[in-house]
């Protein structure tokens, strides 16, 4: 049997990265947040911190465990203090290949040879992006979506996936009470996250040619399929800058105009309106129109 990965290092403090973190510090990891941004991985930690305070609240953590876990994490801005002792990288750097590339690159030099390397990328491959490590056996692709209220995550092998780093990859999910759903062999996206981003496409593009409002093509999602959120507020979560860079991987991939993302949704990148973590997309938050009573209705 495998060893169960115990200290974790995540790469990448944004979003995507500080949830990761937190999950892992609440399964009683050991956990490093790496990021080349003090002020990043402060604002990290205090996210962090509420999440930890939420747990409490809905009684998953007594405060006693979540007070040892908060205190047993460490950040810093040094690759090498990040790497010490760490037996398995979560790398969330942005989805640009080249610099994921330069990442691993850099990681698989300085970790120790029996880390695991893995990339929450839910569109890039990781024998793409491992195409210059050494440890190829070792890599392989995870896709969280929300790890501070939902329990999936998307993994998936690649040609090189040794048999002992998926054991160890199911076991550390499975001790942080994830639920692995497994993409046998590698295709750019994922199964589900696949099906996911057919959805998205589509959506903007029925936004953005003026077919439909985003509130009402959300509501008639969240009638249907019974979500607490349709298409927009879910990218408004993921952030708008995110799902942009990841429709241009398919585009660079493909060269098929029909993958670029509107210009529509450029347009509100350049205004700031990134989505949840700016305070507003395509909904304004901290209370978004679709968690009012009424909303779903059209009464409001």
């Amino acid at each position: 049997m495998s060893k169960l990965p115990q200290n974790v290092t995540i790469v990448g403090s944004g979003t995507q990265g500080s949830m990761l973190a937190f999950r892992s510090a609440a399964f009683g990891r050991k956990v490093c947040l790496y990021d080349l941004s003090e002020e990043q991985l402060s604002n990290a930690m205090a996210k962090i911190k509420g999440w930890f305070g939420d747990w409490v609240d809905e009684e998953r953590l007594s405060p006693d465990m979540a007070a040892t876990a908060f205190s047993s994490m460490r950040t810093t801005s040094n690759l090498e203090e990040a790497l010490r002792d760490c037996d398995i990288i979560i790398e969330n750097v942005p989805e640009v290949l080249s610099l994921k590339q330069k990442v691993w690159k850099e990681l698989d030099q300085a970790a120790p040879a029996a880390t695991l390397l893995t990339t929450n990328s839910s569109s890039l491959k990781a024998s793409d992006i491992g195409s210059f490590v050494a440890r190829k056996d070792k890599t392989f692709n995870i896709n969280f979506m929300t790890p501070t209220t939902d329990d999936l995550v998307e993994v998936m092998w690649n040609d090189n996936t040794s048999e002992e780093t998926r054991e160890a990859a199911i076991a550390f999910l499975t001790a942080q009470e994830n639920v692995p759903i497994i993409t046998k062999k590698e295709i750019k996206g994922f199964s589900l996250n696949r099906v996911w981003r057919a959805i998205k496409k589509e959506s903007l593009k029925l936004w953005s040619e003026g077919y439909i409002t985003p509130e009402d093509f959300d509501r008639a999602w969240m009638l249907e399929w019974g979500t607490p959120h349709g298409p927009f507020g879910l990218m408004d979560k993921v952030g708008l800058d995110i799902v942009e860079q990841i429709e241009l991987t398919y585009y660079d991939e493909s060269k098929d105009p029909d993958d670029l993302p509107p210009r529509a949704l450029r347009e509100m990148i350049e205004q700031g309106r990134l989505g949840e973590k700016t305070g507003r997309g395509f909904y304004e938050y901290p209370d978004p129109a679709y968690s009012r009573p009424g909303w779903l209705k059209g009464t409001k």
